[in-house]
C-alpha cells in the first residue's frame, strides 16, 4: 500500500477547494462559540465566580454553563448573549461581516 497517495481533508475538496457555504457558516459559528466559551470562563474567574453561581445568575445549569464555556452551546442566541451580558455586567459586541470572521467581545461597564 502506497501512503503517498494519502491527501489531507482541505486538499480533497470539491469545487477547486472552496467549501460549500453551509459548511463554512457552521465552521464560523463554532468559531464564534469557542470565542465566547474563553471569553465568559475568563470573565467568571475575574470575578471569581463558581461555575454553579453564574448558572444561577443565568438560570441556567452547571452543565449548560460548561457547555457554554467549551463553545458547545450552539447555536448562538441573542436570548443567551443578554443573559450572559447581564450575568456577568459586561457589554458584548458581536461584529458580523460579510466574507469574513465574526467576532465577539466583551467590554465591562464603567463604574
Amino acid at each position: 500500500m502506497s501512503h503517498t497517495r494519502w491527501k489531507l481533508s482541505r486538499d480533497r475538496r470539491s469545487g477547486g477547494g472552496r467549501e460549500p457555504a453551509e459548511v463554512v457558516a457552521e465552521r464560523e459559528q463554532i468559531r464564534l462559540a469557542l470565542a465566547l466559551g474563553q471569553l465568559v470562563y475568563d470573565r467568571r474567574v475575574a470575578l471569581d465566580l463558581t461555575q454553579a453561581a453564574l448558572a444561577e445568575r443565568l438560570g441556567m445549569t452547571v452543565d449548560d454553563v460548561e457547555a457554554v464555556e467549551l463553545g458547545g452551546m450552539l447555536p448562538l442566541t441573542a436570548d443567551l448573549l443578554v443573559r450572559l451580558a447581564t450575568a456577568l455586567g459586561v457589554t458584548v459586541d458581536l461584529h458580523v461581516v460579510a466574507d469574513g470572521q465574526p467576532t465577539v467581545v466583551f467590554a465591562e461597564h464603567a463604574a
